[in-house]
């Protein structure tokens, strides 16, 4: 496909039908132009830290009281605070950096204009600069938004990659896509029936198995196959402040480690 046809349909894809009264398989071309209404669920933008607004608002949410049993619970707490604020501020602020773009687009095209038949003066040149700078600071959130989507570690952001990157979602999001499901001869198709089909499966393939009462006979292993008493008291032995440091400073940056979807930076 065209790099045109992309952009116009970037949910494009072929579906293959079985053969019939040919010897050629049919083929369907879905544009996937059908409006589909998610529910808006949280996901951590990369590009949030570049706001200044962003450390404020976390620390103020931080802050606040919180009763719980343990540690870790108010650490749940306050980070479940955290995505339901963030949900709604990120929504809200992709919605005004596309209106604000469009604005300043609007600006210095008028700007421009005006300088093919005058000269600027001092002020208006000023604007001038803010402007583009500004265009350049969304640019740069946009390239951050689109490289996390593609998850391609052969660019690095800061290269004006956004196109790559977006073409690189686009062409992800596709293979993702599925369009249906074969349980045995019955074929599942749909959305919700989708869903529903594989929270069964893997429901009852990583569910209790009734009955399974087999048992290990202790002399399977030699003496010298075991774990020693030395072994055994390493690895049951509390974790420690330098075994947590270590083990978050050697994550993966910019990747999310759990279902909370936060990764880490």
């Amino acid at each position: 496909m065209s790099k045109g046809w992309e952009d116009s349909f970037p949910d494009v894809f072929t579906l293959k039908l079985p053969r019939e009264h040919s010897d050629h398989n049919p083929l369907i071309l879905s544009t996937q132009k059908a409006v589909h209404h998610r529910k808006i669920s949280f996901r951590f933008e990369l590009s949030w830290l570049k706001d200044p607004d962003f450390v404020p608002c976390v620390k103020n949410i931080w802050d606040k009281p919180c009763h719980a049993k343990s540690a870790l619970d108010r650490i749940q707490i306050k980070l479940k605070r955290v995505k339901q604020f963030f949900k709604g501020w990120g929504y809200n602020r992709q919605g005004n950096q596309k209106k604000k773009k469009k604005t300043l687009h609007e600006e210095l095209t008028s700007l421009e204009s005006m300088e093919e038949s005058c000269t600027l003066d001092p002020k208006q040149l000023a604007r001038k600069s803010e402007v583009i700078a500004e265009l350049l600071k969304i640019s740069e959130e946009e390239e951050i938004y689109w490289q996390q989507r593609a998850h391609d570690k052969m660019l690095k952001e800061g290269d004006n990659n956004t196109e790559y990157f977006h073409r690189k979602a686009n062409g992800r999001r596709r293979r993702n896509i599925i369009i249906s499901m074969e349980d045995g001869e019955r074929v599942i198709e749909g959305d919700e029936n989708l869903v529903n089909h594989a929270t069964s499966y893997y429901k009852t393939l990583f569910g209790p198995d009734i009955g399974n009462t087999f048992p290990l006979d202790p002399s399977l292993w030699n003496n010298d196959e075991k774990v020693s008493e030395e072994d055994n008291s390493a690895l049951i032995k509390p974790f420690t402040e330098e075994e947590i440091k270590f083990t978050l400073f050697k994550m993966e940056k910019n990747k999310a480690v759990g279902p909370d979807k936060i990764p880490v930076s």
